[in-house]
């Protein structure tokens, strides 16, 4: 198989679809509007794509041609670029200063429990898998307006985290399996929290834009409605208010750009709490959010 038909059964496969050879080197498959409109652009509409790889059979035939340099790999490619890049590195301890740590977090806990005396028995160093999203928050209306977040989610809580890490402090590799936190959290789970919280976001920013963009959409659908007024030509009418709202509607879209797998800091403590009584407690402190837990509440 040649690299070209490898990449797009490749493509089709991550796509969840499987081509159908419905006769020997053309291949026949059913393309969804989704699909259609990455590859085609807004326009497009889904439907059966008949391909080869061989210019004879796509002359003969009239089958697509899929080779190097032709519209539709190259179609193809950019799809692909345009989804998630994933990497992975880790961050040092090196850059927190633990007795500073320590202090933190005697401090929130005085004021989590008041009327307690919190003493550190001793600590260890470990790792919390992240996931960081980089995303571009596109405002689609007639003006399009886009900017890029970068958000981080903890694989092992759920929390999500808006805090920038310098490039230069991410080192390639990981930690070992004894020194990581366990993993809960699939890619997918964490791209729902991303989305939630970006979601619960937008419903309480300002919504100026989009109430200009709809004022616009308005204006321009009764120019439309005005024009084919005393045309009988009503299929075209409801077919150019419908490519307009489709077109013009303001909305949010979110598409990830890439993302990497973090394993960064974290400070296990064994701290004794004095009260009335004296405990135990295991306490994991987030130097990068600066939120702590009690280790039962992981479980």
């Amino acid at each position: 198989m040649s690299a070209v038909s490898d990449l797009v059964f490749r493509f089709f496969e991550l796509c969840t679809m499987k081509p159908i050879e419905i006769r020997r080197g053309i291949f026949q498959i059913q393309i969804t509007d989704e699909l259609a409109k990455e590859l085609d652009g807004w326009r497009a509409k889904g439907g059966l794509f008949q391909f080869t790889f061989d210019k004879k059979l796509a002359e003969t035939y009239g089958a697509e041609l899929i080779s190097s340099g032709s519209y539709r790999l190259d179609s193809i490619i950019q799809v692909i670029q345009k989804q998630a890049i994933i990497s992975s590195g880790s961050v040092s301890h090196d850059i927190f200063y633990e007795p500073v740590i320590r202090r933190k977090l005697i401090e929130k806990l005085s004021l989590y429990q008041p009327g307690f005396r919190w003493y550190v028995l001793d600590h260890k160093c470990k790792f919390g898998p992240y996931f960081w999203f980089t995303l571009r928050l596109t405002y689609l209306a007639y003006e399009k307006k886009e900017e890029v977040r970068k958000v981080l989610v903890d694989l092992s809580s759920g929390k999500v985290v808006s805090h920038e890490i310098p490039a230069e402090l991410i080192e390639q590799g990981a930690p070992t399996d004894q020194e990581i936190y366990k993993r809960k959290l699939s890619f997918k789970q964490a791209y729902r929290c991303v989305q939630k919280e970006l979601t619960n976001e937008l419903q309480y920013a300002n919504s100026g834009w989009a109430k200009t963009a709809n004022e616009t959409l308005m204006e321009e659908q009764q120019r439309l409605e005005d024009y084919f007024k005393d045309s009988p030509e009503s299929a075209e009418r409801n077919q150019r208010i419908t490519e307009l709202m489709e077109r013009a509607r303001p909305r949010v879209q979110i598409r990830p750009l890439r993302g990497a797998f973090l394993y960064l800091p974290k400070f296990d403590y064994r701290m004794m709490q004095v009260g009335q009584s004296e405990k135990v407690k295991q306490i994991i402190y987030d130097p990068v959010s600066n939120q702590w837990d009690f280790l039962e509440n992981m479980a």
